[in-house]
């Protein structure tokens, strides 16, 4: 069984999440959903910050991405979390 760690909230990628919340502590990795496309790719969350205001949604970001390989848009984010531990591992 496991405990929460206060301290530790983390988010995890809604669609309604603000974009600038995931700005320190996560890394954002965009995946085509195209059927045959394997393409993936690393975001730079300040940048998107600065492009699409720090009132947008990782939702609205999702909408707006288009694979470079494929030309699909609408790709899947996922987010992982690099941050901080309350604990000593650091």
């Amino acid at each position: 069984m496991g405990t929460r760690r206060i301290g530790r909230d983390r988010l995890w990628g809604n669609d309604t999440d603000r974009l600038d919340a995931y700005a320190r502590d996560y890394i954002l990795e965009a995946h085509c959903r195209g059927p045959h496309c394997q393409h993936s790719r690393p975001l730079h969350i300040p940048l998107l910050v600065r492009v699409f205001g720090a009132d947008a949604t990782l939702g609205q970001v999702r909408a707006k991405l288009r694979c470079h390989k494929c030309g699909l848009h609408g790709a899947r984010l996922e987010v992982r979390y690099v941050g901080r531990w309350d604990d000593e591992r650091r």
